[in-house]
């Protein structure tokens, strides 16, 4: 008898239906691929039960193929990994589950899947859910400091996030919108584990002026970088038209230490390294003078002494850090800028308290009549 278009159905998985066939029927089957021609032989009512059994085959096939219907569709690259599984343990979880047959393209980013309607549908759907998640959800994170908070150093957090819900994570570049996927249950539990984490790191907010900022961020960015590596928090700032906000996320104790950390750097007070000492200067009215026109004569004194200054003009202080001996030396080259200035305000008061006071040489009494001469 012809075999039909796939005469191998007659074989079967490691040859299980022939041998099937042979048992029940006491026939003998055998099958030509070059012409597709079924023999069987042996007595007779063998061979009518064989015959019997192999047209049940051949319907029971055209019956599949009438059902048969192809469904394709375009995901990307990443989500036709995520339906091919790890060593492809789901593509294969769903083909032996469903029957059907699934070419997945991973450079095209493509999915085909061929069988009965039924089960193609059936898995069409876990193959969505594991490309995609049973569930899907949007939650906005606000800010950027949530963002890299969710994410963590060398995306560490959102790796145990996902690890421990099973969901899967995902913040589009440049945004701040959190997309969750999974099950219903794994979509739950990572929300509710998301919220915790962003209510334990709720930190603050403060405004300074626009002038503070570059303290704040530090040569090249320094100062901010280094109180956000020391306290463990995320912190963001904000210009505006006068004012900027600087946000910090961060737990409860680590947001303490930045906010110290922040004000002594808008304060501009200089960190300490191993071995540096602070000293600070009154200058007075000189204070100008020791600043110098746009700063010069403070970038002079720090490249000559190799020290840092800070001077606050509202306090008429400069501030010197660095080793003993290169602060006691910059220390005395302020110290001569300031003292002429110093000397001659001195001066001039002690002067003006003189002519105030009747003390002075110059002073010339009128009230005497006994004058003589002129």
């Amino acid at each position: 008898m012809a075999a039909g278009d796939d005469p191998l159905i007659f074989i079967g998985k490691g040859g299980c239906t022939i041998q099937n066939l042979q048992e029940t029927s006491g026939a003998k089957f055998n099958l030509n691929r070059q012409t597709n021609i079924l023999t069987i032989s042996g007595s007779e009512d063998a061979v009518q039960l064989g015959l019997a059994a192999a047209q049940s085959i051949l319907a029971a096939e055209v019956e599949r193929k009438a059902d048969e219907t192809e469904e394709r569709v375009t995901w990307g690259t990443d989500a036709i990994k995520a339906v091919i599984g790890r060593g492809g343990a789901n593509i294969r979880a769903v083909q032996e589950a469903t029957g059907v047959r699934i070419d997945a393209d991973v450079e095209a980013g493509t999915l085909v899947i061929t069988g009965p309607s039924g089960q193609v549908t059936t898995a069409m759907t876990m193959c969505h859910n594991a490309a995609f998640g049973e569930v899907q959800e949007v939650l906005e994170l606000g800010s950027r400091n949530a963002v890299n908070l969710v994410y963590g150093p060398n995306f560490q957090t959102i790796r145990s996030l996902q690890d421990s819900t099973g969901c899967k994570l995902d913040i589009t570049r440049g945004s701040t919108t959190l997309k969750l996927a999974g099950s219903t249950e794994a979509v739950a539990e990572a929300t509710t584990q998301i919220r915790a984490l962003l209510e334990a790191n709720r930190g603050f907010e403060m405004t300074i002026e626009n002038s503070k900022v570059g303290a704040v961020y530090g040569k090249g960015g320094e100062t901010l970088r280094s109180i956000q590596d020391r306290t463990g928090t995320q912190i963001d700032v904000s210009r505006g038209p006068t004012h900027a906000t600087v946000s910090v996320m961060g737990t409860v104790e680590a947001s303490g230490r930045a906010r110290n950390m922040l004000q002594r750097a808008i304060d501009g007070e200089v960190e300490l390294a191993p071995g540096e000492v602070a000293e600070e200067v009154e200058c007075g009215s000189a204070t100008a003078a020791v600043i110098g026109r746009g700063g010069s004569n403070v970038a002079e004194l720090e490249k000559t002494h190799g020290v840092k200054i800070n001077v606050r003009s509202e306090l008429q202080k400069a501030r010197v850090v660095g080793k003993p001996d290169k602060v006691a030396a910059a220390v005395k080259a302020i110290e001569a800028i300031a003292k002429p200035i110093l000397d001659a305000e001195v001066a001039q008061k002690k002067a003006d308290d003189e002519v105030e006071t009747g003390e002075s040489a110059w002073q010339v009494d009128g009230g005497g009549d006994d004058a003589e001469g002129w």
